[in-house]
């Protein structure tokens, strides 16, 4: 199966206002493991290591 470009958008505006929705009701911590498993999950999916091309410490 193909992934467009705009696929690949609409699903990272959909992740991000999934993310968006769940920091305004969970811990931060609960937040941050959230977090860190869609970073490693990006990476796996997209084999980039997806802090590392955001240059951040942890995640993005």
């Amino acid at each position: 199966m193909s992934t467009t470009d705009e696929d690949v958008l609409e699903a990272a505006k959909a992740l991000g206002e999934e993310l968006t929705q769940t920091q305004s009701e969970a811990a931060d911590s609960e937040f941050k493991t959230i977090l860190d498993e869609c970073t490693e999950a990006i990476s796996e999916e997209t084999g980039i290591q997806y802090d590392d091309a955001c240059d951040t410490d942890g995640c993005c």
